[in-house]
């Protein structure tokens, strides 16, 4: 094998090796679940218009392994896991074929360094989510259309624009960085009339790989899709009274997409600005309007969310600006500190912060793990039909049902369509038909759903409690 080759390789199998290890074993968040029961029933997810890219590959990849190894339905975990572990590594392949287009090959390896060690990037390549798959999508898009080539251009900005519309399939947001790749087209063009076209194709492709699932499923179910678009905006918290938070939110997240990298970049213009020396270059001139990349690459994708509440507790929403945000430290770092120690320095805080990062959210990984654990345990504890209030372990418990493991389970729901009088009369129906009740009050059980809890309190205060393991408990009727 070439000594380039392996270059190139070493860092995306040590990234693989490293998300390997640290996969999650409670798969991942609240969607995770929802996901993995989608995609065993086949079904799409209530989310933006069912997110049928991400939901479409992972049936067919879970059918094919199902078939081929005779699998039970609870290994579609270790199965769509892999999948979204495979994107992480391509995702780092894919940025390091993007960036060696424009930064020196030092340069290139230290950003792409700062990416396989990224915090956030490295735990949701180990989750069941759509943020990775997205990104992996999104840069191969970036790639093929930074690359200038006389043959078949039209093909490259087709190409590009259909990845593009697929990443917006896996996850919507990736509408975000709509005005980057517009940014991208202009600036790697070098007429108004090459512009022009290539803007037409490629605005053309990403509409039609956009558009065309959702207009599949319009087509096949138009009371559906329209019910299912209301719910979607209905759920989104919009608020202007939440704007300053958001902000904050997604200024603290953004620095923590890729903190080793910020911490190098102020620490190398400190040096630079006590020491006075000579900069080096920042960036190879082949990227025009850098300023402008900076704004929609991740300025705009960032502020886009200053609207979404969401933003103030999943981070994982500013992963779209990793990319941007690690070209820009990387060159302005190369600016300010061009000696030959640079590099190791460069290395040397990444990895340093990234074990930091792991000490820091080992609590809460510890946390996740005992909920996993305890939902497994109410699995084997009721065996057969029962109504469980379920709380935050409401897609868990789902998830159990509607992969037909435990098929005979009702679940009492807490989130979006919470309604304290509907979940009494539903409470009460379940005894009228003899269906046993049980209140789930596991580790984290109602952490933001203080109030629904209370509700249950109010109603659930005089009736006897069996206790079935620990935080599980069968309500039965006042009599």
């Amino acid at each position: 094998m070439p000594k380039s080759l392996k270059c190139k390789l070493l860092l995306p199998i040590v990234a693989f090796v490293l998300y390997l290890r640290g996969s999650a074993p409670y798969l991942g968040q609240w969607d995770s679940f929802d996901y993995l029961k989608e995609i065993v029933s086949h079904s799409l997810s209530p989310l933006g218009v069912g997110r049928p890219v991400f939901i479409g590959y992972n049936i067919f990849l879970w059918e094919s392994m199902r078939r081929i190894f005779r699998l039970e339905p609870l290994r579609v975990e270790i199965v769509v896991m892999a999948g979204t572990l495979l994107f992480g590594v391509f995702g780092i392949l894919l940025f390091q074929r993007l960036i060696r287009q424009f930064l020196s090959s030092t340069a290139a390896q230290m950003a792409v360094l700062a990416m396989a060690v990224s915090p956030l990037y490295a735990i949701y390549s180990g989750f069941i989510m759509t943020e990775v798959p997205m990104l992996a999508m999104v840069l191969a898009s970036a790639a093929i259309l930074w690359k200038i080539d006389d043959r078949h251009p039209d093909f490259r900005d087709i190409a590009g624009g259909i990845l593009f519309g697929l990443s917006v399939g896996i996850r919507e947001q990736a509408l975000t960085l709509s005005a980057a790749f517009l940014w991208i087209l202009w600036s790697r063009r070098f007429n108004a009339g090459s512009r022009i076209r290539s803007i037409m194709l490629f605005g053309f492709s990403a509409g039609v790989a956009v558009v065309a699932p959702v207009l599949g499923i319009w087509i096949y179910d138009p009371t559906g899709f329209a019910a299912r678009v209301r719910t979607w905006f209905h759920a989104i918290p919009l608020d202007s009274i939440q704007f300053w938070k958001n902000f904050q939110a997604s200024l603290l997240f953004t620095l923590s997409i890729c903190p080793g990298a910020w911490l190098a970049m102020v620490g190398a213009g400190l040096y630079f600005l006590f020491k006075k020396r000579k900069t080096g270059e920042i960036v190879s001139a082949q990227i025009a309007n850098p300023l402008w990349g900076i704004v929609c690459c991740i300025f705009i994708p960032i502020a886009v969310l200053w609207r979404d509440a969401d933003v103030q507790i999943h981070p994982r929403y500013a992963l779209v600006a990793l990319p941007g945000a690690l070209i820009l430290c990387t060159s302005l770092y190369n600016r300010w500190i061009s000696s030959k120690k640079g590099p190791w320095i460069w290395a040397v805080v990444q990895i340093l912060v990234f074990g930091i990062s792991l000490l820091v959210i080992s609590p809460w990984r510890q946390a996740q793990t005992e909920r996993i654990e305890y939902a497994r345990q109410v699995m084997k504890a009721i065996p057969d039909k029962g109504m469980i209030i379920a709380g935050s372990y409401s897609p868990i418990f789902d998830y159990y049902r509607g992969i037909g493991v435990r098929p005979e389970w009702q679940i009492l729901w807490s989130g979006w369509n919470w309604d304290a009088k509907t979940s009494e009369d539903r409470i009460s129906n379940s005894w009228a038909n003899d269906v046993p009740v049980y209140l789930s009050v596991g580790p984290l059980g109602w952490a933001y759903y203080e109030s629904e809890f209370l509700d249950l309190h109010f109603f659930l205060k005089d009736h006897q409690r069996e206790l079935i393991i620990p935080g599980l408990f069968r309500i039965h009727p006042f009599r």
